[in-house]
């Protein structure tokens, strides 16, 4: 009963308007204890939606005997305002490059949710790609961020690490006034594992975090990527994921799993 109860709960917060669900629990709230399940079911706030009313006289009924009308209000309204300000931290966006459908409107471009994201940073920005190449714009909003003071960290993938599985190495798209000002990190060739043919694993991550966001994409920082091919992505705004996918990244660097690079190591 208890388990049907909550499912009922459950899926009445979901259906009910916020307006509707206030109306409800103060109405429950002003209920005597000794009343029936006939007389508040009778007495709630009018609904046009049948569902919506179906699953109020079904809470009502199943609630009758196992708590006061007054509990089952707070129950609900606890229920359904942490739904709300949880949906509020559900921030997905899809994002796209390449063609779009005639008859959709196309989903924001990710090249250009990335320069927002960056143009607007505030404290930090990790870019995380196998290949870069041609981005003039993307490196130019970059060394703005920097004299704005926001911390950037560029983890790439480099020819050597990844035993010419990478023929061009990602830094190398970045000017060195952003290269000597950034932290670069890399998968050193020895911390990888090998398939049956002996090459290492590739970095092959696409992954931007940028202050309170997260945008993960098929697409490298590179001109094809962002201009010529079908790529797809989602921007998420949520703190437990923006967390996970963080603390993911901070642990492979406090591990040494991903390693600082030096500039003045590569130029000897």
């Amino acid at each position: 009963m208890q388990d049907d109860f909550t499912t009922t709960a459950e899926k009445l917060t979901q259906k009910a308007p916020a307006a509707w669900m206030r109306s409800a629990c103060e109405a429950l709230r002003g209920f005597p204890a000794t009343a029936t399940a006939e007389f508040v079911v009778s007495r709630l706030p009018p609904t046009n939606n049948s569902d919506l009313s179906f699953l109020a006289n079904r809470v009502v009924r199943q609630a009758y005997g196992m708590m006061s009308w007054e509990a089952l209000s707070w129950a609900l309204q606890t229920a359904h305002e942490t739904r709300n300000r949880w949906q509020a931290d559900q921030h997905i966006e899809l994002l796209w490059s390449g063609p779009s459908p005639a008859n959709q409107i196309p989903a924001r471009r990710i090249d250009q949710a990335l320069y927002d994201l960056i143009s607007n940073a505030k404290h930090e920005i990790l870019l995380v790609t196998f290949a870069a190449a041609k981005i003039e714009r993307l490196t130019g909003e970059l060394l703005k961020a920097i004299q704005r003071g926001i911390r950037v960290r560029l983890i790439l993938e480099f020819e050597q690490s990844s035993e010419g599985q990478l023929s061009y190495d990602a830094i190398k798209a970045f000017p060195s006034a952003l290269t000597s000002a950034a932290e670069i990190y890399y998968w050193p060739v020895e911390k990888r594992e090998r398939n049956q043919a002996g090459r290492p694993g590739k970095l092959h991550a696409k992954v931007a975090i940028i202050d309170e966001t997260a945008l993960i994409s098929s697409a490298n920082l590179t001109d094809d990527a962002f201009n010529r091919n079908l790529e797809v992505g989602i921007m998420v705004t949520n703190p437990e994921f923006l967390m996970k996918t963080r603390s993911y990244f901070e642990s492979l660097i406090a591990e040494t799993i991903l390693a600082r690079f030096s500039i003045n190591l590569a130029q000897n």
